[in-house]
């Protein structure tokens, strides 16, 4: 029986951390590059990539855009205990994790605006007609409209901002929520990622937000029904 995509990924994690904890690195020591990775855990790159995803949004590594894999810094350890706590105690309320997930989103689109960076569109385009592809085929499609986001704040250069909206996503994950859209609506949300890199290269701030604020509105519609 061939071992499913999801299994090598949780096999790679496991071995990740295995071989930081072994090799005694500290925090912000930099790690094994992705080719490295790749030949040692004989694994394809989007393995590889999957698991290094999910070991920063617990903080374990940090990715560095073009700058390599390092070590996770603790220092929002703090955070992270503050909101565990908070679930354990109060569990999630959809509707604010979602607020703070556009306002993250928004000020991901000013930080790049506003800093004047040089944005590898490329790449969100790339991972955008990923997208497109996976709604064409039918295929979940959650994966790739996370990662158009995730490369979007990544793309701020801001690492606390970036670690901090990780966090979010992982609190927000507890609610487990599944949005289920038609294909019509899955391929406007496509369009609006179109909109919001044609807006990052014009570089119109209101634009953007705007597209930004359409966008999350699937969810919040979502969030009524539930709440009526």
């Amino acid at each position: 029986m061939a071992i499913q995509k999801e299994s090598l990924v949780d096999i790679a994690i496991k071995r990740i951390k295995d071989h930081i904890t072994t090799s005694g690195l500290k925090p912000n020591d930099k790690y094994l590059s992705e080719k490295e990775l790749i030949s040692q855990l004989q694994v394809s790159r989007t393995v590889v990539r999957e698991a290094l995803i999910s070991l920063q949004s617990i903080g374990i590594v940090n990715i560095k855009p073009g700058g390599g894999v390092y070590i996770g810094d603790p220092n929002l350890d703090t955070i992270k205990e503050i909101l565990k706590h908070h679930y354990d105690t109060h569990g999630v309320k959809l509707r604010e994790l979602t607020e703070i997930r556009k306002v993250i989103e928004l000020g991901a689109l000013r930080l790049i605006i506003e800093k004047d960076i040089d944005v590898d569109f490329l790449q969100l385009e790339e991972i955008n007609e990923s997208y497109y592809k996976a709604i064409i085929q039918k295929q979940d499609t959650r994966k790739d409209d996370r990662l158009f986001h995730q490369t979007l704040i990544k793309m701020t250069y801001n690492e606390t901002f970036y670690s901090f909206s990780e966090i979010i996503h992982e609190y927000f994950s507890l609610t487990k929520i599944d949005l289920v859209q038609k294909e019509s609506k899955l391929i406007q949300s496509y369009r609006q990622h179109t909109g919001m890199i044609d807006a990052l290269k014009e570089k119109d701030l209101s634009i953007a937000q705007k597209i930004m604020s359409l966008h999350f509105e699937p969810v919040f519609e979502f969030i009524n029904q539930m709440e009526d």
